[in-house]
């Protein structure tokens, strides 16, 4: 429905445009239009090959037909196509400085490519068209967060979230740029607000129990993981958090039943392992006379590393513990 209005409304453009022009309209110019009209056709008729191919037609015959390199774009990029509707974009946006939805979906193409650098500046002319589009200023946050501007993220995170105070989305990433600057109250409170909004959203429990752990609030931190352990018990994630947050209030066969559990959900998690090592190597510092858990340790994190060996503090571990318990030197000891 929202395809055939849009084509009706481009339709009527075209159609009065052309009557306005009669004969005084350039020959290539009417042939042009004659394929974008075929193109607003096959485009309601979820025809988008042939509609391609029209509009492919329109832009060979007057390259600065705007509407319908727009047009192509929007096809292009419905269909996931998003380097082919860059490309179209592109010449959309420069033959029409104006154009608001060009350039915002032009920064929204960037986006889906990971071309973040190259998506602020036609999401920034969006914005400049159309200062109160809540989903523009949004895009134009990510971005910025994306590069690491994260105060200009937070200036158009902000404004997107006035905006639309709801939008669960616009605050769970406006709560990512206060974490990332470690503004932590209002990374909390922003946390909290998208929940209000969306109260199963795991990933904002996760974040929001990762800032209180971060804090040493492991009382909070604790309320919250477990939350999201109870959401969904059989995803990984929220029992390797909880179980750091364990390790932090010195509950170490909680958290060792945590991270044997994401292990039964996820074998392969090298945090797991590591965890497990740390809380071993803990209680064998509080008893030394436990040999059986350092080397309990040292398993765990050997294991870590034929998962993912490009850790060095692990393996720097290793070597300090190796050398304490079997008297060997850390070069003798090294992995």
């Amino acid at each position: 429905m929202k395809t055939i209005v849009k084509s009706s409304i481009r339709l009527g453009f075209v159609v009065s445009l052309a009557f306005l022009a009669g004969c005084t309209m350039p020959w290539d110019h009417r042939r042009a239009v004659e394929s974008y009209v075929n193109a607003l056709t096959f485009e309601s008729q979820a025809q988008d090959e042939q509609a391609i191919a029209e509009l492919q037609e329109a832009v060979r015959l007057d390259h600065n037909f705007a509407l319908a390199h727009s047009l192509l774009g929007d096809i292009y990029r419905e269909n996931g196509q998003y380097e082919e509707a860059a490309s179209a974009y592109e010449s959309a946006c420069e033959l029409d400085p104006w154009a608001f939805g060009d350039h915002f979906h032009l920064g929204q193409v960037y986006q889906a490519l990971k071309r973040f650098v190259d998506a602020i500046r036609p999401l920034t002319r969006a914005v400049q068209l159309q200062p109160e589009h809540p989903q523009a200023n949004f895009s134009l946050a990510v971005c910025y967060y994306e590069t690491g501007d994260y105060q200009q993220a937070q200036l158009y995170g902000r404004r997107a979230a006035d905006l639309d105070p709801a939008n669960a989305d616009f605050l769970a990433v406006l709560g990512n740029i206060y974490d990332k600057t470690e503004d932590d109250y209002q990374a909390i409170n922003t946390y909290k607000q998208a929940l209000e909004f969306d109260d199963d959203n795991i990933d904002v429990m996760l974040r929001l129990g990762a800032v209180y752990s971060r804090m040493k609030r492991y009382d909070p931190a604790q309320l919250i993981l477990e939350k999201a352990v109870a959401t969904d018990p059989a995803a990984a994630g929220p029992h390797l958090a909880l179980a750091y947050c364990l390790i932090g209030k010195r509950d170490l066969p909680s958290a060792q039943s945590h991270y044997q559990t994401t292990l039964s959900i996820d074998p392969e998690n090298y945090q797991a392992y590591n965890g497990l090592g740390v809380t071993a190597m803990m209680q064998y510092i509080e008893d030394r006379s436990q040999n059986e858990l350092a080397e309990k340790a040292l398993e765990n994190w050997h294991r870590s590393l034929e998962i993912n060996p490009d850790q060095p503090k692990i393996q720097n571990l290793i070597a300090r513990y190796t050398a304490q318990i079997h008297g060997m030197t850390p070069e003798q000891s090294s992995p």
